[in-house]
């Protein structure tokens, strides 16, 4: 704030983290409504339609930063196995109207009619805070990103990656800042057994593993050539049948759309699950690499609970800066909740042993109360207060439930990196 204004930067911040509407129902008279009757001050909508500028967005963006930044310490018996942090780091897309198509071009099938933004999202599992959240063009890639980005990693993460953000020079940038990295390997490259310095023979592998009756092997490779190749290991676990039906299905599908045939090598290798790790194995063991790789699949349910609870996919035709402002004011209270979240589940291991709480159940409870969570951020009623009244009588109903035959990504961890 610059200078002496009614409408001060916590009204306008408020206004938009704690509408009751999505961002795609919202008016300007509906948070001009709220900052009326929550502050008390009378603000015209053309007056706060000024208020949505460079600026702004700028005000808005820091906030969330400082609020990712401000990490929160939280006991725990795990010793995480030497790593500074574990980051898993995905992006997903979504449509914006078609007015804002030169801030956020759309790509491919959205070429016409739209525009479209990518979000970059990635979360620390050690300390449970946000790495980053922020919005970019669909135009850049996600391997692209990821090359900008190198210079971010620190020495000793652990960085768990889909595909779509892996070459071989984000491999090496990774060894070189002396981090460690877990993906899947790319079927563009051809791995080099250390042992017998020849590729791999897939069709033999599989059928040695079946006659061994073998559910995962591990061996060490080499990828790449000349002076940057990267030695790692290589585990395999070969999928059900109706597994590699379905991908090979999928496979011929695009390779007709391409014009291609698929190779017998390609047929054979898909029949594994392929991942590569720098991680030692007395880190992390033959059998566990699978089960944490497979732990992505939570970031991407954190999305999808995103799009249910906050709607944040949902936008109106609006400026681009109102739009930007709105939508980071969402991941703000999202960040807000999140840390929520942490904090009700840190319970865990002090009253629930060996349970935990479900996010979904707990952002959706948060969702109900919010006009309560919003009198504790703003200091109305007091944390413990507001502790004993909203979550005390409630706290078990948000326990999640164990599912027949598959462990809990709480378990998962716990198996991993349990002192």
């Amino acid at each position: 704030m610059k200078r002496a204004s009614k409408l001060a930067p916590e009204h306008f911040l408020e206004c938009m983290m704690f509408a009751k509407e999505e961002h795609g129902q919202l008016s300007l008279q509906d948070s001009c409504n709220d900052i009326l009757l929550h502050n008390g001050v009378r603000v015209s909508k053309v007056a706060l339609h000024k208020r949505f500028n460079d600026n702004s967005v700028d005000f808005v963006r820091k906030v969330l930063a400082r609020q990712m930044l401000a990490k929160m310490d939280f006991s725990t018996q795990r010793d995480w196995s030497g790593f500074s942090a574990v980051i898993i780091s995905d992006s997903c897309k979504f449509q914006l109207p078609k007015g804002l198509s030169e801030a956020y071009p759309p790509i491919g099938r959205f070429a016409a009619g739209s525009s479209l933004m990518n979000m970059q999202y990635a979360l620390d599992l050690k300390s449970g805070s946000w790495r980053t959240l922020e919005f970019r063009q669909a135009r850049e890639n996600d391997q692209g990103y990821s090359g900008m980005h190198l210079n971010k990693i620190g020495e000793a993460e652990l960085h768990i990656r889909d595909l779509g953000y892996i070459t071989h020079t984000y491999l090496l940038g990774v060894i070189r800042r002396k981090a460690y990295f877990l993906n899947r390997l790319h079927t563009s490259c051809r791995p080099v057994e250390l042992r017998t310095g020849k590729s791999i023979n897939w069709t033999q592998k599989y059928q040695q593993m079946i006659a061994g009756k073998q559910n995962i092997s591990e061996m060490l490779i080499r990828l790449g050539k000349g002076n940057e190749t990267i030695e790692c290991r290589l585990i395999a676990v070969p999928v059900p049948l109706q597994v590699w039906e379905e991908r090979i299905r999928k496979a011929n599908i695009q390779a007709k759309r391409q014009g291609y045939t698929l190779t017998e090598e390609y047929k054979s290798r898909a029949r594994f699950s392929l991942f590569i790790t720098n991680v030692e194995n007395d880190k992390l063991q033959t059998e566990m690499v699978a089960e944490l790789y497979r732990l992505r699949w939570q970031i991407e349910l954190m999305f999808k609970s995103w799009k249910s609870l906050f709607g944040i996919h949902k936008v109106r035709a609006v400026k681009k800066a109102r739009l930007e402002c709105q939508l980071l004011a969402r991941l703000l209270r999202i960040v807000v909740n999140w840390k929520i979240y942490r904090f009700i589940d840190s319970i865990d291991e002090q009253r629930f042993k060996d349970q935990s709480f479900s996010m979904w159940k707990v952002f959706k409870y948060l969702r109900t109360i919010a006009e309560s969570n919003r009198k504790m951020v703003t200091k109305e009623i007091n944390v413990l207060e507001w502790y004993n009244s909203y979550i005390i009588p409630i706290i078990k109903s948000l326990l999640l439930e164990p599912k027949k035959g598959k462990k809990a990504a709480f378990q998962i961890l716990n198996e991993i990196f349990r002192a």
